[in-house]
């Protein structure tokens, strides 16, 4: 036992080491693959012998032998003339040169496209060339929705990439330049710019192929890089890469789809949230269109609160989180919605097994003023009564709605207008006996209602080409409600009813700024400001034993300007961000004061301190340092290191991973410290030649300070003192994650596999307060290992079939290890904290998707979608719970779905 205990010792002492030892080995290996990927992936090669052959014919050729592809303009470059051109295993670029000597054809190769245009004349000057921008928006050409990310290269090798709204700014020298716009999804367009002066000229990108003026459009394949982005650990993800997952009953989900990622995972169905590289559900940043939501999942988290139909893309920063963002400690899922179609009316939906969901949008007033209206409404509690007496006072029900107002006032001002609002109730009715169904005053019933608010204003301004300002006001707010009737004795065992409420609400104003330098240099700065809410718990009863309760609400007021500067270069690139954040705590308030020689309780209380409106009661503040960096190998290859430090203001008190949580979000202030944690990371990403494949490495080291954990049998319901019951804590994660991708063909899908670990100790200064004798301990979401495979393939143009399989070690818990008797009382008794492990869960989901072929003469497409949810019914528990039947303890897994769930859902488009 001494030994073992002595190991233990040493592995806690020397554990960094450990973790740095293995991170070397890390980087070994990616040292390893990039001289392995160098030799399997090298440079296309062309042989060639040709006399007397048109330019059109050697393209032709080269394109054989390659996976390159040319973009040209007709009316400038004649492919009918006739070269010669003899060459062995030549590389692309050389065998261009080699082509185009002597003549008046330049080159420029983009990706695995290769551009040909007439080389400009050189003008003999002494006055040196000016400098002027180009800048405008790139939207789709049939819906008008901005696109986001766009990629906008001019000849020189210089680009730069549309913001959130779509817009570009590229400055660059006096002259003709060629502009090449490339986007996912869509047809590549090359234009070619007279450049004398300032110019706005905005882009429409479809995925058709049409003929413009001056405009050459090419076949795009769908493809995806992970090594054109700054920052590492950044997930994208559009709608029409959603609803390819198999899903929940059908239903194409937001919270499914982050769950497919790598260093993602879940405390188990039946729980909302998600958890990442080692953070709560608190510490994530959930947005959409600005606005913060505070639950992210209807349903137990098995749905999405936000319709997948009214989306344009989402992005999850979970390693490089730029400093524009705040508030959070783990990560930002930052979601955009779509802007409505400002062409023509259109309109989405589908019709489900659980519920059904309709998505409107189109013009008020055309390329003027459009709106969209997104809804969903589950109908699975009509059928309740129908089914049996048993469940007929039973009501299970959500709804959200969706609604944005886009008005382009002119060139240089937008305007939009959104809003969402989202409900969860359900309802619980208990019987006398538990056969007989209530009569009269003998009932009992429990109803928890969640409720999601959210309004956004934001207006787009351009101050001039190269300065592009948003500046959003933002309302939001989250309710929880808990009403109880029992006058039976049945689900609450007093008699009696009450109703609890509690609640968060913000008021944000934020301008943010982002100005072009040139294409290479970006400058983005602005201000946060969040006015905060909280209600703590309000209990209003008509039974005697349980007092009314109006707890005090927290205010909070919240400021951080930021600073980020992004700089691009051939090799290297970076992105350099300063955040300050300030919080205080205000009052009106009343804070008890303890005795510091003495356990925090409300027997150590000494006395009370009062507050006045809007007075401080404490503050808070820091500096929030966050580093990018990537290194370019080659165009395929790239090495990313990073670190970010984030404080969070506020904590999710919560110590129940069970279907019905008391949730109770707390600002930081007298008793409560903010949650820093720190994280370095680094990574690998390659994409090969075609970008059909594509692989990403990444390593995590984060570290948590001033945590919130609970003592043993914490009383966190309806609590004056709510300090009482909480306990300081730190801990630390590390991760290893790996993701493999097939990103174009009939086969489509990824492998990832993550390794990580999450510990977390108590630190009061008071021993016999600390949990497991003030031992490091797994968190209640610690996951070792986690799998995920994520397949489609397309069997033809009507059918095609989705796979999704997940194996995740089992997450640990506290077991009941017996029972002590004292005064007759009767007491359970526990292990160490998260001692056990439940067993490991494992599930697989199939999708099978159908298109039927449509009337060429309407508008309306329909599909198909139907499968099976958890194919082989596999039980994956995600709590337990014990009894004493007599005197024999029983432990019991609890499990929200145990068996396959079929489902078929009818989608349309119009």
């Amino acid at each position: 036992m001494k030994i073992k205990n002595v190991c233990f010792s040493m592995f806690r002492k020397y554990k960094h080491l450990i973790f740095y030892m293995n991170l070397t080995r890390l980087f070994y290996f990616m040292f390893t693959f990039q001289l392995l990927a160098t030799n399997l992936y090298s440079q296309d090669k062309v042989t060639l012998s040709l006399e007397n052959t048109s330019l059109e014919q050697i393209i032709n050729e080269i394109e054989e032998q390659t996976t390159y592809r040319f973009i040209l303009n007709n009316d400038q470059i004649n492919i009918k003339k006739r070269y010669r051109i003899k060459v062995n295993k030549k590389g692309i670029n050389e065998t261009i040169k080699l082509l185009l000597q002597n003549t008046k054809i330049q080159h420029q190769i983009q990706e695995r496209y290769i551009i040909l245009s007439k080389k400009k004349e050189k003008l003999i000057t002494k006055k040196a060339l000016q400098n002027y921008t180009l800048s405008g928006t790139i939207t789709d050409a049939k819906t008008g929705e901005t696109l986001i990310g766009a990629e906008v290269v001019a000849n020189q090798n210089r680009g730069t990439v549309t913001n959130t709204y779509g817009f570009y700014s590229i400055t660059l020298p006096e002259g003709e330049h060629s502009i090449f716009i490339n986007y996912l999804g869509y047809q590549i367009i090359v234009n070619h710019v007279n450049l004398n002066n300032n110019i706005r000229r905005d882009y429409e990108m479809t995925p058709e192929e049409v003929n413009l003026d001056e405009v050459v459009l090419v076949e795009k394949e769908i493809s995806k890089s992970h090594t054109r982005n700054v920052l590492a650990g950044v997930n994208v993800l559009t709608a029409a890469e959603i609803k390819k997952l198999p899903s929940f009953f059908g239903e194409p989900d937001i919270t499914r789809a982050i769950l497919t990622q790598p260093g993602v995972s879940s405390v188990g169905e039946g729980t909302a949230g998600f958890n990442v590289r080692g953070g709560n559900i608190d510490q994530n940043l959930v947005l959409i269109d600005e606005a913060p939501l505070y639950v992210s999942s209807h349903l137990w988290g098995l749905f999405s609160v936000v319709n997948t139909d009214a989306i344009k893309n989402m992005t999850l920063y979970k390693g490089g989180i730029p400093a524009r963002f705040g508030g959070r400690a783990s990560s930002v899922l930052d979601i955009q919605q779509k802007e409505g179609n400002t062409k023509q009316f259109s309109g989405e939906g589908g019709l489900g097994t659980l519920f059904s969901r309709v998505t409107l949008g189109g013009p008020i007033k055309k390329d003027k003023l459009n709106f969209l209206v997104s809804g969903r409404r589950s109908y699975f509690d009509i059928f309740f009564p129908i089914i049996g007496d048993e469940f007929e006072n039973t009501k299970l029900s959500f709804y959200d709605l969706s609604t944005k107002l886009t008005w382009k006032i002119n060139e240089n001002n937008k305007l939009f207008f959104s809003g969402y609002f989202g409900a969860d109730k359900m309802k619980f009715s208990d019987s006398v006996d538990g056969n007989e169904k209530p009569v009269g005053e003998n009932k009992s019933s429990i109803d928890f209602n969640w409720k999601n608010t959210a309004a956004t204003i934001r207006w787009n301004h351009l101050f001039s080409s190269r300065l592009f300002m948003n500046l959003s006001g933002i309302y939001s707010r989250y309710r929880y409600e808990l009403n109880s009737e029992n006058d039976s004795g049945g689900i609450i065992k007093t008699r009696g009813a009450f109703k609890w409420k509690s609640g968060v609400e913000n008021i944000i104003l934020k301008p943010d700024l982002t100005y072009y330098l040139n294409p290479e240099t970006i400058f983005r700065f602005g201000l946060n400001s969040t006015l905060y809410t909280f209600t703590p718990a309000k209990l209003s009863s008509n039974n005697p034993g349980l007092s009314p309760e109006d707890i005090e609400e927290d205010k909070g007021l919240e400021f951080a300007p930021y600073l980020e500067f992004e700089k691009k270069t051939k090799k290297l690139s970076f992105n350099l961000g300063m955040r300050y954040s300030w919080f205080g705590n205000m009052g009106p308030k009343t804070i008890s004061l303890y005795n510091p020689n003495l356990p925090m309780s409300v027997n150590s209380i000494i006395g009370e301190k009062s507050y006045r409106k809007n007075e401080i009661t404490k503050s808070y503040s820091g500096f929030e340092p966050r580093v990018s960096v990537k290194y370019n190998l080659d165009k395929r290859k790239a090495l990313k290191l990073g670190y970010n430090r984030s404080f969070q203001y506020i904590h999710l008190i919560s110590n129940s991973s069970a279907v019905l949580p008391y949730d109770i979000w707390k600002p930081v202030g007298k008793h409560i410290k903010p949650l820093e944690v720190n994280q370095i990371s680094g990574g690998y990403a390659f994409d090969t030649s075609n970008r059909k494949y594509s692989l990403t490495l990444e390593a995590y080291y984060k570290t948590f300070k001033n945590l919130v954990e609970y003592k043993n049998g914490a009383d966190l319901f309806i609590n004056k003192n709510i300090e009482t019951q909480l306990l300081p804590a730190k801990g630390y994660a590390y991760g290893l994650e790996l993701a493999m991708y097939k990103n174009s063909g009939r086969f489509t899908g990824n492998v990832n596999y993550t390794y990580s670990q999450t510990k977390r100790k108590t630190t009061s200064p008071f021993d016999l307060d600390n949990i497991n004798n003030g031992n490091y301990y797994s968190s209640n979401y610690d996951r070792p290992h986690l799998l995920n495979i994520t397949a489609n393939y397309k069997l033809n143009k009507t059918w095609d079939i989705g796979l999704f399989f997940t194996y995740q070690t089992g997450r640990p818990f506290t077991a009941v290890t017996g029972r002590l008797t004292i005064d007759d009382n009767a007491y359970l008794t526990y292990s160490n904290r998260n001692a056990y492990r439940m067993k490991n869960i494992h599930r697989l989901d199939l999708s099978f998707g159908y298109i039927p072929k449509g009337n060429p003469k309407t508008k309306w497409q329909s599909s198909w979608n139907f499968g099976v949810y958890n194919v082989y019914g596999n039980k994956n528990p995600f709590s337990k719970y014990s009894t004493f039947n007599n005197s024999q303890l029983r432990t019991y897994e609890f499990s929200l779905l145990g068996s396959p769930v079929p489902f078929i859902t009818y989608n349309f488009k119009f």
